[in-house]
């Protein structure tokens, strides 16, 4: 009588290799989970999640079973790496052993020296012939457990665990740096440290939430300072508009909220107008950037100040039909 069997897994096969014969035995594999119908019933809706929940199950024990299957191969493989560094040990010392027997027997002066010495060396060379056989067959044994893809597929787990150890020693310690030197008021160089590092880890919480309270901290002192810079600047225009205008163009208005922005440019823009200058043009290329020039004689304006504009410096000369937007200084 034929019996049949159900495997639900292949490795039940090895179970039962040796009662299988050519046409003796049938072996029904699981069937693959059927489609659900669109116009099915509660019933049969039950029954179906039922079985996938059954299957999810089967699949998730599976996965854990090779798990811990190939972790039990890696222990191996470590012990057996451990065991082969231990006999290379052995065979540096035979060799090592051997090698000093045989000078000895060379050049001992008692001939009872130069006997053990040779029975030494021979020893040695006995010692140093069975560890490397045994070496021998952990290699072979290493190479087949190294070739296996479950194997592979667990190192490469480890090396990632590893290698996000590692970014997050380096995150944590960039943070501690950073946090440093933003309490000695270096903010740019703190950004920019977290910055780089934001730009290889853009998924770590830790950086970007440090990078935006160090940002946060910055803005909120480049404000103050800012604001403290207008009060001088007002304070102190009447009686020298130069200074006045001075200070305020050299402040870095980026990121400053508009409301300030205009505060700093209205006050700097008042402080140029006392100026005294004769012909002077007033040329603005946005928010919070613009210059005071005058005519050189040469069909060309001269720059006496400016504010946020990078190269703008005293004395730089322009084309007049360049800086078509330019206005007499009213």
């Amino acid at each position: 009588m034929t019996k049949s069997i159900v495997l639900t897994e292949l490795s039940d096969l090895a179970r039962y290799r040796d009662e299988f014969t050519n046409d003796a035995v049938a072996v029904e594999a699981v069937p693959r989970m059927p489609v659900v119908p669109t116009d099915a019933g509660p019933d049969a809706l039950i029954q179906a999640i039922s079985r996938a929940a059954r299957e999810l199950q089967r699949l998730a024990d599976t996965d854990a079973s090779a798990r811990r299957e190939a972790e039990d191969v890696l222990a191996a493989c470590r012990r057996l790496q451990s065991d082969a560094d231990s006999l290379r040990k052995l065979i540096a010392e035979a060799r090592a052993v051997s090698a000093g027997a045989a000078r000895l027997g060379d050049n001992a002066f008692l001939p009872e020296s130069r006997t053990e010495s040779e029975q030494l060396a021979v020893s040695a060379a006995a010692v140093e012939t069975i560890a490397a056989r045994r070496l021998d067959t952990l290699s072979g044994q290493l190479t087949e457990l190294e070739q296996r893809q479950d194997l592979s597929r667990l190192l490469a787990e480890e090396r990632s665990a590893e290698e996000t150890r590692q970014r997050e020693e380096r995150a944590l310690a960039a943070i501690e740096r950073a946090e440093a030197l933003a309490s000695g008021q270096n903010f740019n160089e703190a950004l920019r440290l977290l910055g780089s590092l934001l730009k290889e880890n853009p998924n770590m919480p830790s950086l970007a939430s440090s990078y935006d309270t160090i940002a946060r901290r910055a803005h909120a002192v480049k404000t103050l300072e800012v604001e403290a810079t207008l009060a001088e600047a007002r304070r102190i225009q009447r009686r020298e508009p130069a200074r006045s205008a001075e200070i305020l163009g050299a402040l870095d208005l980026a990121r400053m909220p508009s409301v300030l922005v205009r505060d700093v440019y209205g006050c700097w823009l008042h402080a140029c107008r006392r100026l005294g200058l004769t012909d002077a043009m007033h040329y603005s290329s946005g928010s919070g950037r613009g210059a005071v020039l005058v005519p050189d004689g040469e069909g060309r304006l001269k720059v006496v100040v400016s504010i946020g504009l990078s190269g703008w410096t005293p004395g730089r000369s322009f084309s007049a039909k360049a800086l078509k937007g330019a206005r007499p200084l009213a």
